[in-house]
């Protein structure tokens, strides 16, 4: 009698690829073996990568000064899904997934390590030829030199050739490096990518609040401390929300709870350590390999972090949100608020010529802050829209269309000129506009464009245009600024107004040039920046009248 076995195998090529395919772009590939240098340093050292892209040679070098990989963890490096030898022992880390060698593939044909550790060196090289030309089983790599005595001092030199991107580019991996070192901010690594060293620049801060949870809480996250802090000035998206870590220096997510669409959302930032996550027994992964910084909910430490999380940054919020509606109330306030409007009245006008142009551009919904719905239906965060009435900016329905009685002639004399009410449809056969809050009687420019003025710190830029709420900020405290507003404050100088203007049109006219960009990722820089000059014109002679 015959019997035969039946086994769960793994065709080692095909996982080896699948595994490449979550690392997308030169960014998440670089960060990858980066991370893996800060991880596992030596104690006592200063962490120093050196990233080198060469955009000629289609070539990433990532060197460190980590402590290196034997023979042995350069084994247990090319086993698929093995764990680094210092989880295994229990001290808390990246290497969880065994990605390491699976990344370069992702965006290139071959992988190179060069590791020193304690006097001996190994060299290995992997391509992707050697991993299709797999049978399925384990396949040698090739060994270009195996524990050979050197001086050389520990550390690793990883070599990603043969790239197969159309083009290399360095300025989303600085980015994308500078964000995440704030993990490892208390390490002072020092991480140069070509001639550029990247360092995290934490925001300009406002205030800070530090959360501890509740007890029912505590018992499934750890008695953590939540460190929230505001912003002076809003955080581009990639800064925003609350940095996750599971040990020092592993981030393994960001949580913005879902006030990043909200008012004031955007200047919220902090972070949290919660070893709990990685210590849990549950089977449901906390996070996955694709390293793109989200949490799974549905694993139980997660959720109960994500539900303290939320709770606190929508705390900070309000808080902030209310102190700026206060602050909106005094003099000074509301007259940089009409001045807004008035350069507001003018853009809008500008972009209703335009409208149709980029109407299938989207970038701000009809919700407050959110970013997805057409350009143009945008609601000020932290006022509120009463209604539509007859106007311009939308398509719609009004009551005179639905037969309902409208404007006209009442005992003998002319009735006042009271605009119809209406709603928002995209098959009406009339235009209308969103009405202002309550406190704001005339119909104020929300339907596209804002401008806002605030004070966002001598150091910050004189001017920031926020996607995706439309919105321009001046920043009253650039020196620029500052000095043409004087010493009174007032916002009727000539010297002011004319500044604010040209900051206005000029952020708005490399707005409408971002927004075309999205439209059209390769409009050519020519096309782009004759639109960027034609903006800037346009709309300065159309306010020609605001400059006397």
């Amino acid at each position: 009698m015959t019997t035969t076995s039946l086994k769960v195998t793994s065709h080692v090529a095909r996982d080896l690829l699948a595994s490449a395919a979550a690392f997308k772009s030169e960014s998440s590939v670089v960060w990858e073996y980066v991370v893996n240098s800060l991880q596992y340093m030596e104690r006592g050292l200063a962490p120093k990568v050196n990233v080198e892209i060469g955009q000629h040679t289609r070539e990433i070098v990532v060197s460190d000064n980590a402590q290196g990989m034997s023979f042995e963890d350069l084994k247990q490096f090319l086993r698929m899904h093995g764990e680094n030898r210092d989880r295994l022992a229990g001290r808390p880390g990246r290497g969880k997934f065994g990605t390491g060698k699976s990344a370069a593939f992702g965006i290139a044909n071959s992988l190179r390590v060069d590791t020193v550790r304690n006097g001996l060196r190994n060299v290995v090289v992997l391509t992707r030829d050697m991993i299709e030309a797999s049978s399925g089983e384990g396949f040698e790599p090739d060994w270009k030199v195996r524990n050979a005595s050197t001086t050389d001092p520990n550390g690793t030199t990883i070599v990603i050739s043969d790239v197969i991107l159309p083009r290399l580019r360095t300025a989303p991996v600085i980015e994308y490096l500078e964000r995440h070192l704030q993990a490892f901010r208390t390490l002072g690594p020092e991480v140069a990518v070509n001639d550029h060293v990247c360092a995290y620049h934490e925001p300009e801060i406002d205030s800070e609040e530090v959360f501890k949870p509740a007890p029912e809480q505590a018992a499934v996250i750890g008695n953590v401390e939540l460190v929230v802090r505001v912003a002076r000035a809003p955080l581009p998206e990639e800064e925003q929300g609350i940095a996750v870590t599971a040990g020092p220096g592993n981030l393994i997510g960001i949580e913005t709870g879902g006030v990043q669409a909200k008012e004031s959302g955007s200047y919220l930032f902090g972070f949290v350590d919660v070893p709990a996550i990685e210590a849990s027994p549950s089977r449901i992964a906390p996070y996955d390999s694709s390293r793109n910084l989200k949490l799974n909910p549905l694993h139980p430490v997660v959720a109960v972090l994500v539900g303290f999380i939320g709770s606190k940054l929508e705390k900070v919020r309000a808080d902030l949100a209310r102190r700026s509606r206060e602050a909106r109330k005094d003099e000074q306030t509301r007259r940089l608020a009409d001045e807004a409007d008035k350069i507001a009245e003018v853009l809008n006008e500008d972009f209703k010529r335009i409208r149709d142009r980029l109407r299938d551009i989207r970038s701000a919904s009809a919700k407050s802050g959110s970013t997805g719905a057409r350009f143009g239906n945008t609601g000020d965060g932290g006022d509120s829209d009463d209604g539509w009435v007859s106007g311009a900016q939308e398509l719609g329905t009004t009551d005179k269309d639905l037969g309902r009685r409208g404007n006209g002639k009442r005992g003998g004399r002319e009735a006042p000129n009271i605009k119809q009410r209406g709603e928002r449809d995209d098959s009406g056969s009339s235009t209308v506009d969103p009405v202002g809050g309550a406190s704001n009687k005339r119909i104020a420019p929300r339907g596209g464009f804002k401008v806002q003025f605030k004070p966002l710190g001598r150091e910050y830029e004189r001017s920031h245009y926020d996607s995706g709420t439309l919105t321009i900020w001046i920043n009253l405290e650039h020196p620029v600024v500052a000095a043409a507003l004087g010493f009174e404050g007032s916002t009727e100088d000539p010297a002011f107004r004319r500044l604010a203007y040209e900051i206005a049109f000029t952020e708005y006219a490399m707005g409408i040039g971002d927004e075309l960009t999205k439209q059209d990722p390769g409009i050519p820089a020519d096309d782009l920046l004759f639109e960027v000059r034609a903006t800037i014109n346009r709309v300065a002679v159309a306010a020609a009248a605001l400059y006397r």
